[in-house]
């Protein structure tokens, strides 16, 4: 048995559990955890989110029992490794400082990680990962009933020269809607011209950015049905003049679709503006132009306050949720279009974990908060990849799920 100088000279845990024979396992078995838990502890020093306390406490008795000198437990719990519990030698983390799973906790956005090379290798992912990267076919595209209402929807605006807002978090899947949409245009050439008006700098004041003014809009129009249209200055003639390309492009049997994204920093009267613009450009009963806004859920806010009630009682909202129940159908649907299964990645109980992990129960008569959207489920189960390629676990299973942590492997690399 090595002495104390030598154990505590590059003490960690890893060192202790090797000077004293104890394997990960033997840990595990000891203290009640599955082995992608003790692992994550032993090499990244990360206790469980659930009573980390006393999860730590099991740790040195279990040490203790296999002979560890009281000095090494003390001069471990003082070298502080293992952060969450934060304890000092004697001391025991109260109960009521546990953390929990929820959105002020611990973030359920992440930023996009990159697969690991381990995780290449052991999942076989040399050519593609079916959970990165943006929808380049129809084979792609995961279309629910839900998804496949909005759509049409979004295709009344444009056929049906409605005005409609698409509203749904950053990931739900709206530029992936849009994109289809005019991907079908330019594919079975339809009679469609797209509009969409820049928003590169678009805020609703001018102290963030560039408003997006009524102007912008009949220019954008004007430009996008003659490219070398000389647009009036004033804005009768602007008005006058945008109101005749577009009705020499419907007789043509065009139709026009007005396309605001990022709509929900567009400013109220522009909103207003808006209205009075997919009223008043018509062909007798005709409409000849549609409007698609595609916004944040603050659009949605922004629509229904009282000074833009005249787009309110005009414009048709329809929302994109997250996938909840649809999850595993949209995970088989992705390893699918790559020629791959689900199992090859993802347990069952990996899947049920994932949705639980970005699920939050707020209590009382608050709706859950899911953040189960396309976009943050691809880069959960990347995250959950390189976590099992990691921990050596052969598949995504409930506890890689359970010990994701981005800004572990982060530090990793």
């Amino acid at each position: 048995m090595p002495s104390v100088a030598t154990a505590t000279t590059t003490l960690s845990l890893a060192s202790v559990l090797a000077a004293h024979a104890i394997s990960q396992a033997d840990l595990a078995r000891a203290i009640g955890l599955s082995s992608a838990s003790v692992c994550l502890i032993v090499k990244y020093g990360r206790l469980p989110v659930r009573n980390p306390a006393d999860v730590w406490r099991r740790v040195l008795d279990c040490l203790a029992a296999r002979g560890v000198p009281s000095q090494v437990l003390q001069a471990l719990q003082a070298r502080n490794e293992v952060d969450p519990a934060r304890l000092q030698p004697g001391e025991v983390a109260p109960e009521a400082q546990k953390p929990t799973e929820t959105p002020e906790e611990e973030s359920m956005l992440i930023p996009k990680p990159a697969l690991t090379l381990q995780a290449v290798e052991q999942f076989r992912l040399h050519l593609r990962n079916p959970f990165e990267g943006e929808v380049q076919t129809d084979a792609d595209m995961f279309t629910s009933g839900e998804i496949a209402y909005i759509h049409q929807a979004a295709w009344q605006a444009a056929i049906g020269g409605n005005m409609v807002a698409v509203v749904g978090e950053s990931g739900a899947g709206k530029t992936t809607m849009l994109d289809a949409m005019r991907d079908k245009i330019v594919r079975e050439r339809l009679p469609v011209v797209c509009i969409r008006p820049s928003v590169a700098a678009m805020d609703d004041s001018e102290g963030k950015g560039t408003p997006l003014r009524t102007a912008d809009l009949y220019t954008a129009i004007a430009y996008a049905l003659d490219k070398k249209a000389r647009v009036p200055q004033g804005a009768q003639q602007r008005s006058q003049f945008v109101r005749e390309l577009l009705e020499k492009s419907t007789l043509q049997e065009h139709r026009h679709l007005l396309i605001i994204e990022e709509a929900h920093a567009t400013p109220t009267v522009t909103l207003n503006q808006l209205k009075r613009l997919n009223e008043e450009m018509r062909l007798g009963r005709q409409p000849m132009l549609g409007v698609l806004l595609m916004g944040h859920p603050e659009l949605e806010k922004k629509l229904t306050r009282h000074d833009v009630r005249e787009s309110m009682q005009r414009a048709s909202i329809v929302r994109l949720g997250p996938l909840e129940s649809h999850l595993s159908a949209y995970l088989q649907h992705r390893v699918k279009a790559a020629g791959r299964a689900l199992d090859e990645f993802l347990t069952p109980e990996g899947v049920d974990e994932l949705r639980t992990r970005l699920t939050v129960q707020r209590g009382g008569r608050s709706a859950p908060l899911s953040m189960l959207y396309p976009l943050n489920v691809n880069n959960w189960v990347t995250l959950c990849l390189n976590t099992a390629a990691a921990l050596g676990a052969p598949r995504v299973d409930r506890d890689v799920v359970r010990v994701a942590q981005p800004d572990v492997l982060q530090a990793e690399g």
